[in-house]
């Protein structure tokens, strides 16, 4: 009981030190505090847990992703680059992706150009009614099929009509 515990504790620890060596390692370096990006990574590295305790309490960032710098808008690396443009006029955004505002509704969302094949209806009715014609054209191939040997079952092996029978 004691040795599965012990292991258990063990896969809990690893997953916090893997956690937190990865977080380190993509952590933005303006973000990264008290000591410089790649000290934390070789601390986190190589002192297993204490190191990933010390990098959750005094080195990670304290809002991931996000910096006064751009706003709060998550961004791209240690570019300086944001996730997502701006608005223009700062204004927000009206809609939904789900709600009136998505295409072909009211909003501000309106798609220009024609539709995906996966989001539009007539080509997604085309596709379930040509799966459904050759659906049943196999069908009947089976049924044929099933037919032509039942009346060979119905002959019996010396019937005079079959062609494919042996003859003495």
């Amino acid at each position: 009981m004691l040795l599965r515990f012990g292991g258990v504790l063990f896969l809990v620890a690893l997953a916090v030190w893997l956690y937190c060596l990865l977080d380190a390692i993509t952590a933005d370096r303006e973000g990264v505090r008290v000591l410089p990006k790649g000290v934390w990574i070789a601390i986190v590295l190589f002192t297993f847990e204490v190191g990933s305790i010390a990098w959750l309490l005094w080195g990670r960032p304290r809002e991931p992703g996000t910096s006064p710098r751009t706003g709060g808008r998550p961004r791209l690396g240690s570019s300086g680059r944001t996730a997502w443009p701006a608005r223009p006029n700062g204004a927000p955004r009206t809609g939904s992706l789900g709600g009136a505002g998505s295409v072909g509704g009211t909003g501000s969302f309106r798609r220009s150009g024609p539709l995906p094949p996966d989001d539009d209806p007539e080509f997604l009715a085309r596709l379930d009614r040509r799966a459904a014609q050759e659906h049943e054209k196999l069908l009947g191939r089976w049924e044929e099929d099933l037919r032509r040997r039942e009346e060979e079952l119905r002959r019996g092996p010396d019937d005079p009509d079959d062609p494919d029978s042996p003859t003495p």
